[in-house]
């Protein structure tokens, strides 16, 4: 046994700009793209796996399937070798885990379609049960202790003035998972998006604002075959 045989190599991967990879994605031979995108409905990464396949314009053929982390989405297009159907697995470049996710599997592309997008609004929202409540504590500087907030791990330092002051960050898989959690009262604040505000209730308590953030729509190595088979 070889150390080629033992270790993994990356991909090749053929030589192709922008414009290549939009029209053979576009191909007919790619009959259905599958974007597998961070849940529940309303976190980023959902809008933004959305939002690419309006831009290219193959929202007709394309669908989207909410999962619970990113590396379930990589096992998922991984999983999937349907003829004609190309899976995507989308992940962001604040995702904790990126590195290890593109280390630990090298036999794909995590960084394969790049997409742009400003960030969904993102604040401090509260149960509106809680809200007045903890305003008023941050508004007398009391000690937030008893006041827990649900948060994605990326996102998570911009609660740490609120840390300081005595708050508990709890863990969510996503902004709308923190959303609701709040809603269900298992925490009284999040940092949610403004859909996750929204569709789930919530009081906003403050907004972060809404900054422009880099997407990544990845390919499997079946994937990148079957594109390149659009240019034969």
């Amino acid at each position: 046994m070889t150390l080629n045989e033992v270790l993994a190599r990356f991909p090749n991967t053929y030589n192709t700009t922008w414009t290549e990879k939009v029209q053979a994605i576009q191909s007919p031979a790619i009959e259905q793209v599958i974007s597998y995108a961070l849940g529940p409905q309303g976190t980023n990464i959902h809008q933004a796996a959305k939002g690419w396949q309006i831009s290219l314009g193959i929202e007709n053929k394309s669908k989207i399937e909410l999962v619970e982390t990113p590396e379930i989405g990589l096992e998922k297009a991984r999983e999937l070798h349907d003829t004609g159907t190309l899976p995507i697995f989308w992940t962001c470049a604040v995702f904790a885990r990126l590195y290890r996710l593109f280390f630990e599997n090298p036999e794909a592309l995590p960084f394969f379609f790049p997409y742009e997008m400003k960030l969904d609004e993102m604040q401090l929202a509260s149960n509106p049960v809680k809200a007045g409540e903890i305003m008023e504590l941050i508004g007398k500087k009391r000690d937030l202790l008893g006041v827990r907030v649900a948060s994605h791990v990326s996102p998570a330092p911009l609660l740490n003035p609120l840390v300081e002051m005595g708050a508990e960050v709890v863990d969510a898989q996503s902004n709308a998972q923190a959303a609701e959690m709040c809603r269900d009262r298992e925490v009284e604040a999040c940092i949610t998006t403004q859909a996750g505000q929204s569709l789930y209730e919530l009081e906003t308590l403050h907004i972060f604002g809404s900054p422009p953030m880099i997407f990544f729509g990845g390919i499997t190595q079946s994937g990148a075959n079957l594109l390149l088979q659009t240019r034969r």
